[in-house]
């Protein structure tokens, strides 16, 4: 019986170890979606803060994103055209 279980528990330390393993490669890839904000992209918003000097900010989901694109004011639409790193790259869309 203890052979039973030692051998029950080591196939399961193993599973959720490949499984463990798999999810913290897929978190760690330089494309994964959730780091590149690649998902937004064609995305459509409207300012709810200028930009100014090419960059603001602009809250996607739970998290405050940085945007670089042509300065525009408050109330104009965008439209979310790229990701460089960890920064939205916007353009102006046409009204």
């Amino acid at each position: 019986m203890t052979w039973f279980l030692i051998f029950a528990s080591t196939v399961f330390a193993l599973y959720f170890w490949a499984q463990y393993r798999s999810r913290r490669r897929e978190l760690q890839s330089p494309t994964a979606a959730h780091r590149l904000g690649v998902r937004y992209i064609g995305q459509a918003l409207v300012l709810e803060a200028a930009i100014q000097n090419g960059t603001g900010r602009v809250r996607l989901g739970n998290r405050d994103w940085q945007v670089r694109g042509p300065n525009m004011p408050v109330g104009a639409r965008i439209r979310i055209t790229g990701v460089d790193g960890s920064i939205l790259l916007v353009d102006r869309m046409a009204a």
